[in-house]
């Protein structure tokens, strides 16, 4: 009973670091969607990893669980990349930006 209370203790501890580092310095846009992109991909793995393991139970076997783990690895890839080439990724936003000053010559 004492283990499971240090180790709770221990991943809440991690919301208050959190909070400490916030409260002395807020992240920028970039550091923050770094931050959402890392916990969005934790969270995907630990569920991709929970439903292979029970996958591979179920098909009592690792060949086809294994292709489809890797079809589906590369259908969410493709997914990202295209949406990533039809928006603004890597130019700037025209319509929130600032206008530029003209130069003088």
């Amino acid at each position: 009973m004492a283990g499971a209370f240090a180790w709770g203790l221990l991943a809440a501890s991690s919301l208050v670091l959190g909070a400490l580092v916030v409260g002395i310095r807020a992240p920028g846009p970039r550091g923050l969607g770094m931050v959402m992109g890392f916990g969005s991909g934790v969270l995907l793995a630990a569920a991709a990893f929970e439903l292979v393991d029970e996958a591979v139970s179920v098909a009592g076997g690792l060949g086809g669980t294994t292709a489809g783990f890797f079809a589906g690895a590369a259908f969410f890839t493709a997914g990202a990349r295209g949406r990533r080439a039809g928006s603004a990724y890597g130019r700037r936003n025209r319509t929130c930006a600032a206008p530029r000053r003209a130069r003088r010559r």
